[in-house]
């Protein structure tokens, strides 16, 4: 049964994930057993429970490739979960180390569990406020500054799309995928600004002989599209966005392209791991044409195939 603490945590993730602010990310900020501050997109999460309430099933794979962070599976809900320790990920595990809770997460429609030592709180951070992290940039994406019980403390924003590449590898359906034939001279445009993602991105677009342009986020891509004239707009055919990004996040770019009178034709799709109601809403309505759970190799494709071949 969960503490009172962590129901009270829960129901205001429900609750905050219900609206979404214009240039605001709603962190979770929790410890691990190094006590530096940590979180991740509010969005992403499923539950929060009582570490002690789960029994954990060692797998029976060999998980020295990925430095044995896949510790092994959970029943959550009637489900068998994957148990991934961050601790181990992040180079930070030590044997004697403590958890109270477990996280209950949901990234790119793959449902994960990691224990943490303890949770502090929710925080709206400004989408301007974060910076790109000069600390293990493999795994953090980024960091921001927070006042925490009376202290400015750094926090650091986790990658856990590169997590999950690290442990179980791209998915299969990357290569698997259908090649698209296609004769269009218009051009895709991309932001995006996960490592891990990007090179996801670079694989699927194998699989098409369409011109793309990569932007690591959404200033990058803005500031791109208003240096264009006007035979260069006519040149793109879509803009797939990510939502989570630094400076200027996606809901921003979907935004700008569709008050900017020589944009708003372009169709935009957003290309995200968060893909609960609420956030679908929103990018729908600033306008979004559709939207692909991270990343989805046939749902991108079909996408392209919809928005630039007809």
């Amino acid at each position: 049964m969960q503490n009172s603490r962590n129901t009270t945590t829960t129901n205001k993730i429900y609750n905050m994930t219900k609206t979404h602010l214009n240039n605001i990310m709603q962190i979770m900020v929790f410890q691990l057993n190094d006590k530096n501050f940590y979180g991740i997109n509010v969005s992403k999460i499923k539950s929060i429970e009582d570490y002690r309430r789960f029994k954990l099933v060692k797998n029976n794979i060999n998980s020295d490739e990925c430095r044995g962070i896949f510790e092994g599976y959970i029943r959550y809900q009637g489900n068998i979960i994957p148990f991934l320790n961050t601790e181990k990920w992040l180079n930070i595990y030590e044997e004697d180390n403590s958890y109270k809770v477990t996280i209950i997460a949901e990234f790119n429609k793959r449902i994960i569990s990691f224990p943490i030592f303890d949770i502090f709180n929710i925080y709206n951070v400004p989408i301007e406020s974060l910076q790109t992290s000069g600390i293990n940039k493999e795994v953090i994406t980024y960091s921001t500054l927070l006042k925490i019980n009376g202290e400015e403390e750094t926090c650091l924003i986790l990658d856990v799309e590169e997590l999950l590449v690290e442990v179980f590898g791209i998915d299969e359906s990357v290569t698997g995928a259908h090649d698209l034939e296609t004769t269009t001279s218009k051009k895709l445009l991309v932001a995006e600004d996960s490592k891990s993602a990007r090179f996801i991105i670079d694989e699927i677009m194998k699989h098409t002989t369409i011109d793309y342009e990569m932007f690591e986020d959404g200033e990058k891509i803005i500031t791109h599209l208003k240096s264009l004239d006007e035979d260069d707009v006519n040149e793109i055919g879509l803009i797939i966005t990510d939502l989570e990004m630094p400076k200027v996040d996606g809901y921003q770019v979907i935004a700008y392209v569709n008050k900017t009178d020589n944009l708003k034709h372009i169709p935009v799709i957003v290309n995200s791991s968060m893909s609960n109601l609420g956030v679908k809403q929103k990018t729908e309505d600033l306008g979004a044409t559709g939207f692909v759970g991270k990343t989805d190799p046939e749902e991108f494709l079909n996408n392209i195939k919809k928005f630039m071949l007809n």
